[in-house]
């Protein structure tokens, strides 16, 4: 803005416009996440939603970038730290819905025909054979699903995202084992 008010012309004017657009669209872009995240959220809303590129990341990066260029045009020095920021910020950014979809992988409950999979921490995951499981306690805040064996895996209900869908699918988990429980399978001998 100061160098706008000084009435600059060529390249140091087109930096102060690039600078102020690119910081009130950073602006803008934090206010729109503010407002996102104070929404309700939907109750049809997904459990896991799409994860796309983090906006602010990208525009933190961006106005970095421009800086350099300001600063380089007035000293003729090239801070490259702060060059490696900008540019590791955007790709971050950009690659924020690959990580998110990642991590998120890690930590999911999947019921399946022949095994239930509770993800973890890695080496912690469980993945149980039907037969191979022992029970499925479900309290008010926790649940503890066990298998024969003594491997088990205690869920935070309270902490999960979407934890009355986790309860419902662990409920129809704990009927299913009840059924396998009173009818086993007859094995071919």
């Amino acid at each position: 803005m100061r160098t706008l008010g000084e009435g600059a012309h060529g390249l140091a004017l087109a930096l102060a416009i690039l600078e102020v657009v690119t910081s009130v669209t950073l602006g803008v872009s934090v206010l729109l996440a503010v407002r996102k995240a104070r929404r309700p959220a939907k109750a049809s809303a997904p459990v896991h939603p799409h994860h796309g590129p983090d906006w602010i990341d990208v525009f933190i990066g961006v106005v970095l970038l421009v800086e350099v260029l300001e600063r380089y045009h007035q000293t003729h020095h090239i801070a490259r730290p702060t060059i490696l920021m900008g540019v590791g910020l955007i790709v971050f950014g950009l690659l924020h819905g690959r990580i998110a979809a990642r991590t998120g992988k890690g930590m999911t409950l999947r019921l399946e025909d022949e095994v239930l999979y509770v993800g973890g921490k890695p080496f912690r995951a469980l993945r149980v054979k039907w037969p191979e499981l022992a029970s499925i306690d479900i309290g008010p805040r926790y649940a503890t699903i066990t298998a024969r064996d003594g491997r088990h895996r205690k869920l935070d209900l309270a902490d999960l995202e979407g934890a009355d869908a986790v309860r419902g699918a662990l409920e129809n988990a704990r009927q299913r084992l009840a059924e396998l429980s009173s009818n086993p399978p007859v094995e071919n001998g």
